[in-house]
């Protein structure tokens, strides 16, 4: 049985660091901290959602995420024209 008060068998300090892990091989693979980028290229679905997957693991880890890849995951909202509140009592048309 292993003890758990070790910080190197806690369950969740092993896997924080092998999303760690995976989220550098990511960032190098994107082209992130290079100097030329690399080409875009589409990925497959199922790469797409272990991407997501890591990208929102890498999130909750508070590992430092560039604002690109937190924008593909977390898409802000689209902007909405303003509606006015109250009705000015003209006809609609």
């Amino acid at each position: 049985m292993a003890i758990k008060n070790i910080p190197s068998n806690n369950p969740e300090y092993r896997r924080r660091k092998k999303v760690q892990k995976e989220f550098e091989q990511l960032l190098l693979d994107d082209g992130h901290g290079t100097l030329f980028h690399t080409p875009p290229v589409k990925p497959k679905a199922r790469q797409s959602l272990a991407r997501d997957k890591l990208i929102l693991d890498a999130i909750k880890y508070n590992l430092s995420v560039p604002q690109s890849m937190r924008d593909e995951v977390n898409r802000p909202p689209d902007e909405n024209p303003k509606v006015p509140d109250e009705d000015d009592g003209k006809a609609p048309w």
